[in-house]
């Protein structure tokens, strides 16, 4: 086992297990009344899984437009809704994938080594690999027009989601147009779906797609970089590759903090939540639960069980799960393939808030 640094958002101020925090609940956020920090792993599952209690609905301050997102929608609506996209999302469509997304990293890998060795021998695997390879998987599976793929860079931040609800519409008019073997063209011709639902479902497919998966790849591979041990055992096989992504997500969840609000009066590790209270999970400080995880703070490669929560839990439970490993699964085994090494040649450079943990560059040698 490797030991890797305590994270930079563990919340310094979090005396027990459930505290109450001054201020905005995001650091990047506006001053706010104070929240409930959650730093427990029981308790964080125990929020999550109880969304009558604590509801994923719009709290006070956050902005409206977030209820025409299914991730701030509650049971019975939430639930059937996910439904209807999980059932267009089968495992059959996302095993389909594997090849066109294994051609996608390798033709991104081999640009971006071929322009390093022309040049100052330094690739940036964020930039110019695992930040296209995610925005351009989603655009093919979720089927966003080429001409409309320009936008996706734009699609990362909270500012977006206007631009993101207004395209919903745009996406479903073409796709019932001009179907293809994509969700949109799925979910389009789906009858049971209205117009304001289908406007729930892509926006969310959107968020949770763009910036989640460019954060747990880019994420995943700063880690390996940082732990030159841990990228040698994968390449000579004493490690395996699909519990090492479970590790990586635990240690680099893509989102650092999960927000609900108080639905009813509750008590949570002996404290009293009112109704109304703002309840943040930090899932950075969950995933460092040594009641949970022995040697919480080590890159632990082999480590089973792993119950991180970085893909969620409860009716939240990502619902593209199985295509996020998919794609992290072939990004990490063509970087593995094409590098004997990975090894920095500049710092990892951050572009995280209060909400995510994001990678803006990872600068390596193209060796």
């Amino acid at each position: 086992m490797i030991p890797t640094p305590p994270p930079r958002h563990r919340l310094p101020h979090a005396p027990a297990p459930v505290s109450w925090q001054d201020g905005a609940d995001l650091a990047d956020g506006p001053p706010g009344p104070g929240f409930w920090a959650v730093t427990r792993h029981a308790d964080a599952l125990r929020v999550l899984e109880d969304p009558t209690t604590y509801s994923s609905l719009p709290g006070p301050g956050e902005l409206p437009l977030l209820r025409r997102l299914l991730s701030h929608q509650d049971p019975p609506q939430h639930t059937r809704l996910r439904d209807h996209a999980a059932r267009a999302l089968t495992a059959e469509r996302v095993r389909r994938f594997t090849e066109t997304a294994r051609e996608r990293a390798r033709t991104l890998l081999t640009r971006a080594l071929d322009t390093a060795r022309a040049s100052d021998g330094v690739l940036d695997l964020a930039c110019d690999v695992s930040d296209p390879y995610t925005a351009l998987n989603l655009a093919d599976l979720l089927g966003i027009p080429h001409a409309d793929r320009r936008r996706l860079p734009g699609w990362t931040g909270p500012q977006a989601l206007d631009d993101m609800t207004g395209y919903a519409p745009h996406l479903i008019v073409h796709r019932r147009r001009y179907p293809d073997d994509d969700l949109a063209t799925a979910l389009a011709h789906n009858a049971q779906l209205t117009s304001d639902e289908l406007q729930l479902l892509v926006p969310l497919l959107l968020t949770t797609g763009l910036a989640p998966m460019r954060d747990a790849a880019a994420g995943g591979l700063a880690l390996l970089a940082e732990h030159p041990e841990a990228y040698r055992s994968l390449r000579d096989g004493t490690a395996e590759l699909c519990s090492a992504i479970e590790e990586l997500l635990r240690l680099h969840p893509p989102l650092l903090t999960l927000r609900r609000t108080a639905a009813t009066d509750s008590e949570l590790a002996g404290r009293r939540i009112r109704r109304g209270d703002t309840v943040v999970v930090s899932l950075a400080a969950a995933h460092r639960d040594d009641r949970v995880f022995t040697g919480p703070d080590r890159l632990d490669l082999a480590r089973t069980p792993n119950p991180h929560l970085s893909l969620g839990a409860g009716p939240h439970l990502c619902l593209g799960a199985d295509f996020a490993r998919l794609q992290l699964r072939v990004l990490f085994e063509e970087v593995l393939r094409v590098l004997p090494e990975l090894r920095l040649a500049g710092p990892v450079l951050s572009s995280g808030s209060g909400v995510t943990d994001g990678v803006a560059s990872l600068p390596v040698l193209a060796g």
